[in-house]
C-alpha cells in the first residue's frame, strides 16, 4: 500500500542462479554446456538445501516439545441431530479453549491465596448483563480452593469470584452512575515439581443475566497413564447440563474426545434422552434421563444406563445399555 492509498503490486524477479561456466574461444558461456562436475555441484547444494531445511523442521519439534506447548486437536462429536451436532461443537470449542498454553506455573502459597489473571477466551464468558464500555474496576477474591472432586490427588481446583464496575450502560442514569458484573472463574491446577500449574479455566457470568448456572471439572487417570478432563457445563433453568471430554494423551497432547456411543443406540433410545448425559470419568458408566412423551422435565420415569469406553479418542458403547425405574 503506497502513502496515497493506492495499492501497488510489486513484482519480485524470478530467483535465477548462476553457476561459473568455462568459456573457449568467442563462445560465451550462454552457449556453454554444463560438464559433469557442474551437474554435480547443483546436485549437491539442492541436496543441502533440503537437509538443512528437514533440519529446521526438526529443531522447531523439539523446541515445542521442550516448552511444554501441547498441540489440540478439536476432534469434530457426533450426534444424532444436525442441532446437537452443532451446539456441541460449540460446547466441545469452548472446552478447548479453556486450555492455558503454556501452563502458568505458581507456588501453592499463591494458587490458595491470589487470583491468577488468565485470558478470556470463550463465548461464553461474555458479559450478558447491563454495563458501559468502560471498566472502572475489577476485583477479583479466591472463594475455593482443594483437590478435585475432593480427593487428595495432583490436580487441585480454585474458584474465583470477579467482582467488576463499569460505567452505567443507559447514559440517562448520569455520567456518575455504575453498573456492577458479578462472575464466577473455574481454574484447575496439576502438581508439578512443588508449584502449581494452571491448565485450564473457564470464566462465566453469575446473577440474573447468566446463562450458565455451573461449571464443574473432574479429572480421571486412565489406566494406560492417559488423562482424562471431564467439564460439565449446567445452563440456567430447565435447560439441563452438557458433559464434555478431553484427553490428554502420554505426549501431552489434548485432543477433544468424540461422543460416538450416541449414534450407536437405537433411534428410538436417543429420541427419549433429553437434558444431558451423565457421565462418571473413572468407570465412563453413563446415567441419562429416559423420558416418556408425558414425563416432565423435572422428572423422567426412567433412567438409561450404559458402559462405556474410549478407544482412539471416542466414546464408545459397550454392550446393550439398560433402562431401569430410578
Amino acid at each position: 500500500m503506497n502513502y496515497d492509498g493506492r495499492a501497488v503490486a510489486l513484482a519480485r524477479p524470478p530467483h535465477r542462479y548462476e553457476l561459473p561456466l568455462r568459456c573457449s574461444g568467442h563462445r560465451t558461456a550462454r552457449h556453454h554446456r554444463l560438464s559433469w562436475q557442474d551437474d554435480l555441484h547443483l546436485a549437491w547444494l539442492t541436496t543441502r538445501r533440503m537437509i538443512i531445511f528437514v533440519g529446521l523442521l526438526a529443531l522447531f519439534e523439539i523446541v515445542a516439545t521442550v516448552v511444554g506447548r501441547p498441540a489440540i486437536q478439536a476432534a469434530r462429536p457426533t450426534r444424532h441431530s444436525a442441532a446437537a451436532r452443532g451446539q456441541e461443537d460449540n460446547d466441545l470449542h469452548d472446552v478447548l479453549l479453556g486450555l492455558v498454553i503454556p501452563p502458568r506455573a505458581v507456588s501453592a502459597e499463591r494458587a490458595r491465596s491470589q487470583c491468577l489473571a488468565l485470558p478470556r477466551n470463550s463465548p461464553d464468558v461474555e458479559v450478558n448483563g447491563p454495563h458501559g464500555e468502560t471498566l472502572i474496576s475489577a476485583r477479583c477474591d479466591v472463594v475455593e480452593h482443594g483437590p478435585v472432586g475432593g480427593v487428595a490427588s495432583k490436580w487441585t481446583m480454585a474458584r474465583y469470584h470477579w467482582t467488576s464496575v463499569f460505567t452505567a450502560e443507559d447514559p440517562a442514569r448520569g455520567a456518575a452512575a455504575r453498573d456492577t458484573v458479578v462472575e464466577e472463574e473455574v481454574v484447575l491446577f496439576e502438581v508439578r515439581n512443588r508449584r502449581l500449574q494452571a491448565v485450564w479455566h473457564a470464566r462465566f457470568e453469575r446473577g440474573d443475566y447468566a446463562v450458565l448456572r455451573s461449571i464443574t471439572p473432574e479429572i480421571a487417570r486412565r489406566p494406560d497413564g492417559t488423562t482424562l478432563l471431564s467439564v460439565m457445563r449446567c445452563l440456567n433453568g430447565t435447560g439441563g447440563c452438557g458433559q464434555q471430554f478431553l484427553h490428554r494423551h502420554l505426549n501431552g497432547r489434548w485432543v477433544a474426545v468424540k461422543q460416538t456411543w450416541l449414534t450407536q443406540l437405537p433411534q428410538t433410545f436417543r429420541t427419549r434422552i433429553r437434558h444431558g448425559v451423565l457421565i462418571e470419568s473413572a468407570t465412563l458408566v453413563a446415567t441419562a434421563g429416559f423420558y416418556a412423551d408425558t414425563d416432565p422435565n423435572c422428572c423422567p420415569s426412567e433412567e438409561l444406563i450404559a458402559q462405556l469406553t474410549l478407544r482412539n479418542d471416542a466414546l464408545l458403547l459397550v454392550g446393550q445399555p439398560t433402562v431401569r425405574v430410578p
